[in-house]
């Protein structure tokens, strides 16, 4: 939009949503699996330059219902509260059918808030936060360089949720490669049966080259799993999540099972049985599902069936066989899933 600065990044969830960017960057910047920042400067904009911004999408946007409105970049919640009051109240000036205000907000951003400043955030319209937890293992946190520990992340969770904001928790299938993948999963699940997050959003890990994490694959003390050493992954993560109102979801296209996803009271058991199918298909049928969606032929396990997405995988299947017959796919699938965040 001319004139109005967006950010590069927001949730899958808020793709309908208005963007205003309040911060430029991550004010941490050190995790090593992430290079989205790693070229810019953390920055706060100026206050009159945000309400600004505002102004010009009301009147871009005039004539609209706009019920949704996202906070960009990676983490608003690290300014101060009084900031933020004053970019909500001009959000909700200009925007009065606005119903939900969100945010990326790090564990330990939300920890250094007291509980009165999230209530008062919560009251002004911020009732939705994205906190990138990725892991509940102090392992794997310390392994990726996240900045916070395990106990941060429980009380982070539950400071939201007893200010009454709704919650989503990101996690990272395979963060803790071949080595921890136990541990990842027992561990984050014992987090989030405290938590009780309103959305658990599930997302395979893909790891970048040039990142840290890509140095330790190369170096040896990372493995890569395959995809389905991450689907088992998910497996036991699911399983030993306990039964609770919260929504799981594979909701980003880096995921292989996008259809594992319900309300974990209701749906729990449905998503195991949708994850045993794929993991009881013949060997050869799991590796083309996985090439297939990873070439985005197949979407669903349903996709299998169909003759010409079958036929269509099989011929992609053969033409990287001709040319690599010894093709590693666990780091084949994984440049894939790396190049789509």
């Amino acid at each position: 939009m001319k004139d109005i600065e967006i950010g590069p990044i927001r949730p899958p969830s808020e793709s309908n949503s208005l963007l205003i960017r309040v911060t430029r960057g991550c004010h941490w910047n050190k995790c090593y699996f992430c290079g989205l920042y790693k070229s810019m400067r953390f920055s706060m904009r100026p206050i009159d330059e945000t309400i600004e911004d505002i102004k010009r999408q009301a009147q871009l946007n005039r004539g609209k219902k706009i019920t949704s409105c996202f906070l960009q970049d990676g983490d608003a919640l690290v300014l101060k509260t009084d900031y933020l009051l004053r970019i909500l109240e001009a959000i909700n000036q200009s925007f009065p059918d606005m119903q939900y205000i969100t945010s990326y907000a790090r564990a330990d951003s939300i920890t250094r808030k007291s509980p009165a400043e999230l209530k008062a955030l919560r009251q002004a319209g911020l009732n939705h936060l994205y906190s990138g937890m990725e892991t509940g293992s102090d392992q794997i946190l310390k392994l990726i360089n996240k900045g916070f520990d395990a106990d941060t992340v429980v009380r982070s969770g539950c400071m939201a949720k007893e200010a009454d904001m709704i919650l989503s928790e990101f996690i990272l299938l395979g963060i803790g490669g071949k080595e921890l993948s136990e541990e990842n999963a027992v561990q984050t699940a014992k987090a989030l049966n405290i938590i009780q997050p309103d959305f658990i959003r599930v997302h395979a890990t893909g790891i970048k080259p040039e990142s840290k994490l890509g140095e330790f694959v190369r170096d040896g003390s990372f493995t890569l799993q395959s995809e389905e050493e991450i689907v088992v992954e998910q497996k036991l993560f699911l399983q030993q999540l306990h039964v609770m109102d919260s929504y799981y979801v594979n909701e980003h296209i880096v995921n292989l099972l996008l259809e594992v996803r319900g309300n974990l009271r209701t749906e729990k058991q449905e998503m195991l049985s949708t994850i045993d199918r794929f993991l009881t298909l013949p060997p050869d049928e799991r590796l083309l599902f996985a090439v297939g969606r990873r070439l985005n032929i197949f979407f669903r396990l349903d996709d299998l069936k169909k003759p010409k997405l079958h036929q269509k995988t099989e011929n992609s299947l053969q033409q990287i066989l001709s040319k690599n017959p010894h093709v590693d796919f666990a780091a084949l699938c994984n440049y894939v899933r790396q190049s789509q965040i």
